[in-house]
């Protein structure tokens, strides 16, 4: 068993209440929330600047250099470091040699964030399944777990359509299950273990008995001030926009007004609380449910809650 750190990666699709389960480990004395970290390559490339990695506050210039930075661009991008090289070839040449170091960026983030349990919740199957196969976990020189994070498809479908109206029942709904056969591919493929799957609904409804059980299998003491995140300062790189309505609510900070154009009042109005969101049945009209059991068929049926 590796010493050196431990990996979350959380999996699934989005408006799953992934970015919730990130921040409540993050929120652990041993957690850091790394976010959505997928998409450092494309905010570091913008800018080249760490200072932009995160707008909020000053930990990652107090914690990385600007070639640290540049280092975690290139190793989580998946591109060609030497644009005259397949990548396949270079990451060879790189690792017989020794000089892979850029090819490690989560052994640089536990080096410099000093916490021995990072969570990445980027989610997306493709994601997870090539951090996995990357050799700083092939030869266990970290311990990855892996959390499915679970939704009612009927909810995942409601709330994609509120946060993005141009999207059709139709794509949505064939989002979620091809999201779904490839997370449950990649779930497969990991050790008994060190998988879990944890269903939105009752970490919404039970955080408690949920994060009892989810710290149980990553093998950290269960902190109850973990469950209320919102209280705990965060540096993740991106994440969901109603997980900072809440902490924003809590610092007695304005909802940003493109929350309220989605959302409206719910979450101005809300209690700092963790809240079950069965919007979908109110909001959902019938054709479109009838649409999106059409395309999903049975696939849904273990993920109803009603």
């Amino acid at each position: 068993m590796s010493t050196a750190g431990k990996i979350i990666f959380i999996l699934g699709i989005g408006r799953s209440g992934s970015t919730m389960l990130d921040l409540m480990l993050g929120s652990h004395s041993q957690g850091f929330s790394l976010g959505e970290i997928s998409k450092l390559p494309e905010i570091y490339n913008r800018n080249s600047n760490v200072a932009e990695l995160c707008p909020k506050g000053t930990f990652w210039q107090d914690h990385f250099s600007d070639d640290d930075a540049k280092q975690l661009a290139l190793g989580l991008s998946g591109h060609r470091l030497n644009q005259l090289i397949p990548l396949k070839i270079d990451r060879w040449l790189r690792e017989i040699t020794g000089q892979d170091a850029v090819l490690n960026p989560y052994t640089l983030l536990l080096s410099r964030i000093q916490k021995p349990v990072l969570i990445d919740s980027s989610k997306y199957p493709n994601w997870v399944s090539q951090r996995l196969n990357a050799r700083e976990f092939r030869q266990g020189h970290l311990d990855a777990y892996v959390i499915h994070v679970v939704r009612d498809g009927r909810a995942v479908l409601n709330s994609y359509l509120r946060a993005y109206p141009n999207l059709t029942v139709e794509t949505v709904s064939q989002r979620w299950l091809n999201n779904l056969e490839a997370s449950e591919k990649v779930y497969g493929s990991v050790a008994a273990d060190r998988r879990m799957q944890v269903r939105y609904e009752a970490l919404a409804t039970n955080p408690t008995n949920t994060m009892q059980g989810v710290c149980e299998f990553l093998g950290i003491r269960f902190e109850p001030e973990m469950l209320e995140y919102w209280k705990h300062d965060h540096n993740y790189i991106a994440g969901s926009r109603s997980a900072k309505a809440l902490m924003a609510r809590y610092r007695d900070q304005p909802v940003p007004e493109a929350m309220q154009e989605i959302h409206g009042s719910y979450y101005s109005e809300m209690d700092l609380t963790i809240k079950l969101d069965q919007r979908w049945k109110d909001e959902l009209e019938t054709a479109k449910l009838e649409q999106f059991q059409q395309i999903v068929g049975t696939r849904n049926q273990p993920f109803e809650w009603s």
